[in-house]
């Protein structure tokens, strides 16, 4: 099968490179708001587990003080949701998917890095072998991240 070219010859090459581009900015821009909220849920799981951890050892220490059965109660029912923070960190392992799209994200940075790099170069006519590589590397870098993304959501304990 023979696919036409504009009248410069190029076009497919820059459409091409265009294509790649667009997939690479909106693969960021969808990695980096999975990384931040990953992020958020990993800082809020760890404060809510030190929280209520302090919480559970306090109202234990001030039930020895004060021999009070509410204080008891309190520390029963703290230890109680400190169980279920921890079962909820488990389930959800944002940590682990907080890093996972970090790493992502850096790799898709070098890639965006590396074709800028070229483009200022080379100018804006690279060669289509080259394009090629640059799709072919989006393309490993999307398919790790979604096998490390199954493998994380697979394992969590």
């Amino acid at each position: 099968m023979e696919l036409e070219t504009g009248s410069d010859g190029n076009s497919g090459e820059a459409g091409a490179l265009e294509l790649v581009e667009d997939h690479l900015k909106r693969g960021i821009s969808n990695v980096r708001k999975s990384r931040d909220y990953y992020r958020r849920g990993s800082q809020l799981q760890t404060a809510a587990l030190a929280i209520l951890s302090a919480t559970t050892t306090l109202l234990i220490a001030i039930n020895q003080v004060y021999h009070r059965s509410v204080f008891a109660t309190l520390s029963l029912v703290a230890g109680a949701l400190m169980t279920v923070a921890t079962a909820w960190t488990s389930w959800f392992g944002f940590r682990r998917l907080w890093l996972a799209n970090t790493s992502t994200l850096n790799k898709l940075w070098v890639l965006r890095d590396q074709i800028e790099y070229d483009k200022a170069r080379h100018g804006s006519h690279l060669a289509p072998t080259v394009v090629d590589e640059y799709y072919e590397q989006l393309q490993q870098i999307f398919a790790e991240h979604n096998r490390t993304w199954q493998h994380i959501r697979s394992t969590e304990e």
